[in-house]
């Protein structure tokens, strides 16, 4: 089952990269490691990823296309 979005949301504790198919969300001790499986995965999925602040509001939104490169940040 593919994703239709990827999202990169604080965690009580560092981050989360949630994907609709996968039942809980894989935890991150980094924003950077949580950005970098992020984009894995929609690279993979070919979907879009969106991070988003500690207050909740999307900092980024990047589709994924198949020229494979990391949205710019």
């Amino acid at each position: 089952m593919l994703a239709r979005s990827i999202r990169v949301v604080p965690a009580e504790c560092g981050w989360a990269l949630q994907v609709d198919h996968l039942r809980e969300p894989l935890r991150f001790a980094t924003l950077k490691a949580a950005i970098a499986a992020g984009w894995g995965y929609a690279q993979r999925e070919t979907t879009e990823l969106l991070i988003h602040t500690l207050d909740g509001h999307v900092r980024l939104r990047s589709a994924c296309s198949d020229d494979h490169q990391e949205p710019q940040r």
